[in-house]
């Protein structure tokens, strides 16, 4: 055993004993800080280089992490399970965040502290935009999604769906009154806008991307006050925008009047740096940007960000007020304390690294039976999800049924095409909850259940 990793299995049992000793007790901001590297290159006799290879090496396996200026903290439960440690059905139908991967104790303390530390707000209504130390601390983690922007220009909902109703319910400058959707898209979004008496237009986005002449006709003629588009992972398909379509949505939408409203759900999951959200071309104050946290971290916090352009800015306000008075004090003072402490920035490396070696599997899959038609025309650009085109002959519910029979669970993107409009037939793919390790499996067992639809009958491809 090399001297580092000796140091990190030793630093790894101490890290046990100490958990197994405070149990529930009140533990520090941060957590359970470990000892300074000087210290321990003293007390092993070794170089400071070798401790920070052993804590790198702790934090590839997600028991540590780093705080700048601060030192190295265990991570308290959660991320340690590994994935060959999962049992039971192979889950490529859920879309929640992955549970084994959340450390419920350092949030659980963040709770703990947020309501240590702002008291006297819990006792009183906060403020239609948001706690302003939190929006100052967005304005800041947002700089890193290339998203730059005032803190006036900043309002915390209560998750992004009441950002939506919001958008949906306001007088827009252009004085148009229809939302121009994806087809298909957000599945909530068609029944949130019929509840509003909101209009509705639609424009096909497929694999092979967005029918732009229907688009440019709908923003012309079309009566559209703002198109809402997902640019990156777009759900249900996966596929992402490159840069020239996002410049070019953006220019539609000045030539014609339409606001864009970028629902960038998963910004933390991407690890390409070039690849900017439409908010970052935009110079006309043209793009409302939207994200959510539900998604790296848990639904339940109900927490969403929103970022308008300025003229914008009064209407939202007075209508967010109309609805809820302000969003939750304390789930905003908790997400301040995680995000404050660097245990989001922790969390957000987890999730991405670990979402990224599952997806490389379902792509390593998909790519090794390039004569399978929907393994061969299924996107792969990342995210959590991707999506396997089928031949129109094939049953729907007898796929599933039989998949089910066989330990996998997985959805079709139905759901996401307003009921009356035109469905293409499509498997959709998620893995934030199946482990790494049984992703070889799963695809394995949905390719044979395929097939064998397939068997004896002409095969057309979507």
């Amino acid at each position: 055993m090399k001297k580092y990793e000796m140091i990190a299995e030793s630093l790894k049992q101490w890290i046990l004993e100490q958990l197994q000793q405070r149990g529930n007790r009140q533990r520090m901001d941060k957590g359970i800080k470990l000892p300074a590297v000087r210290v321990l290159a003293k007390q092993y006799q070794c170089s400071i280089s070798t401790v920070i290879r052993a804590y790198e090496w702790l934090e590839q396996r997600h028991l540590v992490y780093a705080v700048p200026q601060s030192g190295y903290y265990a991570v308290q439960n959660g991320v340690g399970a590994e994935d060959g440690d999962w049992e039971g059905p192979l889950d490529f139908a859920s879309a929640a965040p992955d549970p084994r991967v959340f450390p419920y104790s350092d949030f659980r303390h963040c709770v703990d502290q947020a309501m240590e530390n702002n008291q006297a707000e819990l006792f009183l209504y906060g403020t239609e935009r948001g706690l302003p130390s939190l929006i100052e601390l967005l304005q800041k983690q947002f700089a890193d999604y290339q998203v730059f922007a005032h803190s006036r220009q900043f309002f915390i909902t209560s998750g992004v769906q009441q950002a939506l109703a919001v958008l949906a319910l306001m007088a827009f400058p252009n004085g148009k009154s229809r939302v121009l959707l994806e087809l298909p898209g957000y599945h909530n979004m068609p029944s949130l806008l019929e509840g509003l008496n909101v209009p509705i237009a639609g424009v096909r986005r497929t694999l092979k991307g967005m029918d732009w002449e229907t688009l440019e006709q709908q923003f012309g003629e079309g009566d559209i006050k703002f198109f809402y588009v997902m640019p990156r992972f777009h759900n249900p398909l996966g596929t992402s925008l490159t840069a020239t379509e996002k410049k070019r949505l953006i220019r539609l939408a000045e030539r014609y009047d339409v606001y864009l409203v970028e629902d960038d759900y998963l910004a933390d999951l991407e690890d390409n740096t070039k690849q900017d959200p439409l908010f970052s071309y935009d110079t006309g104050g043209r793009v409302i940007y939207l994200k959510s946290y539900s998604k790296i971290l848990f639904p339940g916090l109900r927490i969403g960000v929103a970022v308008l352009p300025t003229p914008l800015a009064h209407s939202f306000g007075g209508h967010k007020k109309m609805l809820d008075i302000d969003t939750s004090v304390l789930s905003q003072a908790a997400l301040e304390v995680y995000i404050r402490n660097g245990m989001f920035a922790h969390h957000g490396k987890v999730i991405r690294s670990r979402y990224a070696a599952r997806m490389q599997k379902v792509h390593e899959q998909l790519d090794s039976f390039p004569d399978f038609g929907p393994f061969a025309n299924a996107p792969r650009t990342g995210g959590e999800h991707t999506v396997l085109p089928l031949a129109d002959n094939i049953p729907l519910s007898v796929l599933l049924s039989r998949l089910e029979k066989r330990g996998v669970i997985a959805n079709t993107t139905e759901r996401y095409f307003p009921e009356g409009t035109q469905q293409d037939k499509m498997l959709r793919l998620n893995i934030s909850n199946v482990p790494k390790l049984r992703i070889e499996e799963g695809m394995q067992i949905i390719r044979e259940e395929i097939l064998k639809l397939q068997r004896g009958k002409p095969l057309k491809i979507f």
